[in-house]
């Protein structure tokens, strides 16, 4: 695909990247493999989680909850179930707060794992790219003397050539010219 600079570009991006990310089976990258093949039911859970967490739509829907639970307890359109300090919804949050935050440590261990994978990839690969541009290297190096070697050589046979012509053209000014008539 390529990328244009237009809004019809943009859009043609933004599309892509929304249709790759919605197939979760297309993780051709060895460290994808092992990062979302290889994964527990417990990181998978926890990578699903802590996607949740960190979105717009969770503090959204999170705000609304809690403005509601505000409005409905203080104006007591429904029975008070807790009142002006909250503290039930202090407890909720507690209670919330102690499972978000291993998940999120769960989830971020993973990325850091995921991560460390990718630049050990990543190593290899350049490792693997620098000997296959020395041994490219080493062939043009060979060619190089090889296509030196044929120029010597047709420079000699050039240089021959030149000197050969030299002396027929030096033997056939010393030969006496036809008479006149």
């Amino acid at each position: 695909m390529s990328i244009r600079t237009s809004d019809s570009g943009k859009t043609a991006l933004k599309q892509e990247l929304t249709r790759r990310k919605l197939i979760t089976d297309d993780h051709k990258h060895p460290v994808n493999v092992m990062h979302h093949d290889e994964a527990t039911f417990g990181e998978m859970l926890a990578d699903k989680i802590a996607s949740g967490i960190g979105s717009w739509i969770f503090l959204m829907v999170q705000t609304t909850a809690v403005i509601a639970w505000l409005v409905l307890n203080i104006y007591g359109f429904v029975h008070r179930w807790d009142p002006f300090p909250f503290i039930l919804l202090n407890l909720l949050f507690s209670v919330q707060a102690a499972y978000t935050g291993p998940v999120l440590l769960l989830a971020g261990n993973r990325q850091a794992q995921k991560d460390r994978l990718t630049l050990e990839h990543a190593a290899y690969e350049a490792d693997k790219a620098d000997d296959q541009n020395v041994e490219i290297l080493k062939a043009i190096e060979r060619n190089t003397e090889v296509t030196l070697e044929v120029l010597r050589h047709v420079e000699s046979l050039v240089e021959d050539h030149i000197a050969e012509a030299r002396g027929t053209i030096g033997s056939a000014a010393s030969l006496p010219s036809p008479p006149k008539a």
